[in-house]
């Protein structure tokens, strides 16, 4: 698959090789050492696939406003967004939820029915607006049209007032990750979230710069998976689906 990690990493003198490749008497038996001398560097990377797969909430009640650590429930509707997205799905190890009712609530239920572990991580909860928390877009620009403005432009560079930084957030959010990629390690996770912790996992995974953050579209009960292989040193994760 493009992308996929090798298996194995070679660690060859090339300038050995290249001797025996250039020397114009060279034997059979001397092509066959060269060989050897390749083969025996050769080495064997212990590795283990980890599949993630993160599952926004549904459409929450009351209006559209700054919604972080606000905690409204699901519309029906919200609720069976999420059972849409889901239907035809199983098989996961472990389920993992922000504590927000709006992500809880569905991942309690399932792991209910289907008889799977549930964790509840506060790590995942979505970043915290300060005083734009509950406040719609209109209600904001009534008190500071320019730093609203400000923030759509750069929202990684700009705080709401009381506010949660964003670079405070994605250190939250991928120490958390990081920390369940390792517990959970060969294993099939649901990570049931929000918008914001999703954007910050997938721009990790593709390598994106954060003035991007907006132009991943995370609708609700959007559905993300991603395979990840880790081995000693590092992590390297794969975007299999997103929608």
């Amino acid at each position: 698959m493009l992308g996929d990690k090798p298996d194995t990493i070679m660690n060859v003198d090339k300038s050995s090789f290249d001797a025996v490749v250039e020397d114009t008497t060279t034997t059979i038996e001397d092509i066959m050492v060269a060989d050897s001398m390749i083969e025996s560097t050769e080495k064997t990377v212990p590795s283990s696939k980890t599949i993630i797969e993160l599952l926004r909430h549904g459409e929450l009640e009351g209006a559209e406003i700054f919604r972080g650590s606000t905690d409204d429930q699901l519309t029906d509707n919200g609720w069976q967004q999420m059972v849409s997205t889901i239907n035809g799905k199983d098989g996961w190890d472990i389920i993992i939820t922000s504590p927000l009712s709006s992500c809880r609530e569905f991942a309690e239920v399932i792991a209910q029915e289907d008889e799977i572990d549930l964790e509840i991580n506060k790590e995942f909860k979505e970043i915290d607006f300060g005083e734009w928390e509950d406040k719609t877009p209109n209600q904001i620009i009534k008190e500071d049209a320019s730093l609203l403005e400000a923030w759509w432009q750069s929202p990684t560079q700009v705080t709401p007032p009381s506010g949660e930084d964003f670079y405070d957030f994605r250190a939250r959010v991928l120490k958390a990750y990081k920390e369940i990629l390792r517990e959970y390690k060969g294993k099939r996770i649901l990570l049931v979230t929000h918008s914001g912790v999703i954007r910050v996992i997938l721009m990790n995974v593709l390598g994106m710069q954060d003035d991007r953050l907006f132009s991943l579209n995370i609708d609700y009960a959007s559905f993300s998976k991603i395979q990840i292989e880790i081995d000693d040193s590092r992590d390297f994760g794969t975007l299999i689906k997103h929608y």
